[in-house]
């Protein structure tokens, strides 16, 4: 079976433009339900994006609603007290580290002295949330 994808199906399928390469660190806009999203890939080739996640690519966006409101609700617990509607989803991270298991969903929550917050909800290969929140600042 040959999973390997074209860089332009890719972008087809996410809508996506500006397709960046530079030192294995490649990303591009995309749209998906309407939102526009980064797509982020950290230590990968270009061929290990199209050949390898693909497929993962195209379950994110289809099950898109679901995974969004599922990374919302692990936020939403553990935040009990603050108003998390105001969070946007802006980043869809692939690290090669896998510190963000297979990916993360990276939702930009305000602007700090340190910079930019984001939290991320990690999902596994089988699309599983991880109760643990990822708090990363840019």
């Amino acid at each position: 079976m040959n999973d390997h994808m074209e860089k332009d199906d890719l972008l087809y399928i996410c809508k996506g433009e500006d397709w960046y390469n530079n030192d294995n660190v490649i990303y591009f806009k995309g749209n998906v339900s309407g939102k526009e999203i980064n797509f982020d890939f950290c230590g990968y080739s270009e061929d290990e994006v199209l050949s390898g996640l693909g497929y993962f690519i195209e379950r994110i966006i289809r099950d898109f609603e679901r995974l969004d409101k599922e990374a919302m609700n692990i936020i939403k617990e553990k935040h009990k007290d603050e108003d998390t509607n105001i969070l946007k989803l802006s980043d869809i991270c692939f690290d090669k580290s896998e510190c963000y298991d297979c990916f993360g969903m990276c939702y930009y929550a305000c602007e700090s002295p340190e910079g930019k917050l984001y939290l991320i909800v990690k999902f596994d290969e089988e699309f599983h949330a991880d109760e643990d929140i990822v708090y990363e600042v840019y």
